[in-house]
């Protein structure tokens, strides 16, 4: 049984929910996370905008210091330069948090790429209405907000045109936010979780077939067979993120896309140990593995399966330079030289050591430096060798 806690509980969600299995009888997980992470009144990030810092749930490296979007900002003006610098070169960041990305990046190339800046238009593709007015607000309330705004143009998908940007599609920890299946080994066989209620209207999961072939097909096509692992082994598949990759693709004419996020390759992202899956949820900076508490008001993720990613990159005849850490990525683009500017910094101590610490994070294995950061690439080239990817030479 499950028992979401109803002093944290999102009334909305709840009443959404219990309204569809009275209806459907029982939803798919994915069809839960969706809810639960999208209702457009009620869901995480549809609720409120202060998700990510200190008075949120769960930090991202934006938050932590502007060196990780001064950097990011560094690769795309190479990016520009390598495509032979277009006056139409486009960012397309594609969910934006509270916009302290997009604002680190637009800052450094106003102020470091004039020539690039003159013409640039930064797209914003932002689901959450209430996320996307954080974003204007972010940006707006910088040194020179109103100017950064007139670079910046929120759109949905629709009004992208195929095979229209010259540019880059960049995202930060947006995959592993895709609504995830839950599968589990029973019997030998692959099989679903679903949820479902009991006689007594609690939440409960069940076991049954798999709601659509695509899941086994998913595992095959990875050369994996999950039915063959123990008894009651756990996992999440991300059926979104092959079509979400296929979209951007048929978008971009020329450039790249650069995705950073968590996760491995599908060796590893499945390992037969692994057998509880990777699914997290975040609320007031604690982490659980319980998606059924605080319905509307925690993140839930699932670490992305960087194999399926570049497997689609191929069939849709991109290329790619290497799938490389976060450390691995920011040291090419020198975040080492930071360390060495704060030597000569003229901050207190208390904010050299707060700022050294950020950087750390940023690239310490055992905090965001083992993100992963891959680079896929369509008619544009990949010689010589972009900065963020040096280390793959």
């Amino acid at each position: 049984m499950i028992t979401p806690t109803e002093s944290e509980d999102n009334q909305i969600v709840k009443a959404a929910l219990m309204e569809i299995l009275q209806q459907k009888n029982r939803l798919t997980f994915a069809e839960f996370m969706e809810l639960a992470l999208y209702h457009p009144k009620g869901g995480y990030y549809n609720n409120r905008s202060s998700l990510i810092g200190a008075r949120g749930d769960f930090y991202t490296a934006p938050q932590l210091t502007p060196v990780f979007g001064e950097l990011i900002a560094l690769q795309l003006k190479e990016m520009w330069e390598r495509l032979g610098q277009p006056s139409n070169f486009a960012i397309v960041e594609m969910g934006a948090g509270q916009g302290t990305l997009a604002g680190d990046i637009l800052l450094y190339l106003k102020a470091n790429a004039p020539q690039l800046w003159e013409n640039l238009v930064y797209r914003i593709v932002e689901i959450s209405p209430i996320l996307a007015e954080a974003q204007a607000h972010r940006i707006g309330v910088l040194p020179d907000g109103a100017d950064l705004l007139k670079h910046v143009a929120w759109v949905g998908w629709d009004e992208i045109a195929s095979d229209s940007v010259i540019g880059c599609f960049l995202s930060n920890e947006l995959v592993d936010a895709f609504p995830v299946h839950l599968v589990s080994v029973s019997n030998g066989k692959l099989q679903e979780i679903y949820l479902t209620q009991n006689e007594a209207g609690e939440l409960v999961e069940e076991t049954g077939e798999l709601s659509t072939p695509a899941l086994e097909t998913y595992f095959k096509t990875l050369g994996l067979d999950i039915a063959s692992y123990e008894e009651d082994y756990r996992t999440e598949v991300n059926l979104h993120a092959s079509p979400w990759l296929s979209r951007v693709a048929e978008k971009l004419q020329r450039g790249y896309i650069l995705t950073i996020d968590y996760g491995y390759e599908a060796k590893s992202r499945f390992h037969p140990r692994r057998m509880s899956g990777t699914l997290q949820c975040y609320y007031r900076h604690q982490v659980s593995h319980n998606p059924y508490l605080n319905l509307g008001n925690q993140d839930i993720t699932a670490h992305v399966d960087f194999s399926t990613l570049l497997n689609t990159g191929v069939a849709l005849g991109l290329t790619t330079p290497g799938l490389i850490s976060q450390a691995e990525f920011l040291g090419g683009l020198g975040i080492g030289e930071h360390f060495v500017q704060m030597s000569a910094s003229t901050n207190s101590p208390n904010e050299v050591l707060a700022q050294r610490e950020a950087l750390l994070r940023l690239i310490s294995p055992n905090e965001m430096g083992n993100f992963k950061v891959l680079l896929q690439v369509k008619n544009a080239p990949l010689e010589p060798t972009l900065s963020g990817w040096s280390a793959c030479v």
